[in-house]
């Protein structure tokens, strides 16, 4: 006989911050919870939904194969067997009493709204502009205009695209747009835009700011990053970098020793860190800071109440902090895109906080060979920069 005493653990963050959008179209529709089960024999975390319908269930529990060991363990408690859904193996749906089943029982499992991993990448054309032309007028916007006048040939395509994935026939990460356009001095451009790429059929359509502006043609970022700015400029054009590097890099490097400063409340240092961190992909991204950094990042979080040690048991925890690495004898600050023969490196003396105060910014694009003689073998890291797994030539497909 099985006995259940479960361990149920609610993650949830204050309001508005880290958390999942609501799966529920219809208020009256079914109800999805979000829960993590960790395997009774081997502790392997595993993720699934539980539904509940507003009238019908058909209440019970899952026999599942833990995607770590391979042995059979039971998903207790839920409300409807069938409507639930989950990727990991379900060897069978049971319904009724799980005192009668044969394997063990996860008793403990985290209840949670929250997405630490999900990227959140909005283009904001009201900050400074990145991208500019030869004759030093802003090119951002006028790219913009553009799309906009291009926009529902664009969707067209995207929803054509849509249509042929349904049938197994094309797969991007994402799908890339290039708008042609001129500047007021007459000088030709062409803007490359990119979004992620849902194999939704019912998918909403499609926002003109779903679309990240990732370069513009014709246009020099040394002529635009070099100089003096303040912080808030310097933070927004990185966050514009790191979207171009998205697309464009094999993986992007944050190099800064401090988040934000210690005069700032947990609050406050916790809204840079999910600025920064809603902007990177785990996949593609390397993180160095100093240790204390790191610690102040768990304290920040606990006072979310979101304590790190209990999210990286269910396997919740920010991939990037988890995959960071700790380097105490530095007070350089840089960023940079990389690629097997290029990388683009934007550095100043601001740190990753916002303010007022003047900064001096620069922006070179090197070969790959100069940038690990001039900055990786110079930051002697305890270990070399992990090799790209996702490179840039396999996420994305252009179709307009």
């Amino acid at each position: 006989m099985t006995i259940l005493r479960q361990k149920r653990v609610q993650l949830t963050p204050p309001c508005g911050m880290m958390t999942k959008k609501d799966d529920m179209k219809n208020p009256f529709g079914p109800r999805k919870r979000n829960h993590v089960a960790k395997c009774p024999r081997c502790g392997t975390p595993h993720q699934y939904v539980d539904v509940t319908n507003p009238m019908a269930n058909d209440p019970g529990y899952w026999v599942v194969k833990c995607s770590g060991c391979a042995e059979p363990f039971c998903v207790a408690n839920l409300h409807d067997v069938y409507d639930s859904f989950t990727d990991v193996t379900i060897l069978s749906r049971e319904e009724g009493s799980i005192e009668l089943a044969q394997a063990p029982v996860a008793h403990e499992v985290a209840v949670y709204n929250l997405e630490l991993n999900v990227l959140r990448l909005q283009y904001d054309y009201a900050a400074c502009s990145l991208y500019e032309c030869s004759c030093a007028k802003p090119l951002d916007q006028l790219a913009r205009q553009q799309l906009v006048e291009e926009f529902e040939e664009v969707n067209k395509q995207y929803r054509y695209r849509v249509h042929y994935a349904l049938k197994g026939r094309f797969y991007a990460e994402y799908v890339v747009a290039k708008v042609h356009f001129a500047c007021e001095c007459g000088a030709k451009h062409v803007a490359t835009y990119y979004t992620r790429f849902v194999v939704d059929d019912d998918q909403p359509p499609l926002k003109i700011d779903d679309y990240i502006l990732a370069d513009v043609s014709g246009a020099q970022l040394s002529d635009t990053l070099d100089g003096i700015r303040s912080k808030d400029d310097a933070m927004d054009l990185l966050a514009k970098l790191v979207m171009r590097w998205n697309l464009i890099a094999d993986q992007v490097l944050v190099a800064s020793p401090f988040i934000g400063h210690q005069y700032l409340s947990p609050e406050d240092q916790m809204g840079i860190w999910e600025w920064l961190l809603s902007m990177l992909d785990s996949r593609i991204a390397i993180f160095v800071t100093r240790a204390t950094t790191w610690k102040a990042y768990r304290r920040s979080m606990q006072v979310a109440g979101l304590p790190v040690d209990v999210l990286e048991q269910f396997g919740l925890e920010n991939k990037v902090v988890s995959a960071g690495q700790s380097k105490q004898d530095f007070h350089a600050k840089f960023y940079a895109g990389l690629s097997d023969s290029w990388c683009e490196v934007y550095s100043g003396s601001a740190n990753l906080v916002r303010g007022p105060s003047m900064e001096n910014t620069s922006f070179r694009s090197m070969t790959r060979e100069a940038f690990d003689r001039r900055y990786v073998a110079k930051m002697a890291f305890k270990a070399p920069l992990p090799q790209p797994e996702f490179k840039a030539a396999k996420r994305s497909l252009v179709i307009y």
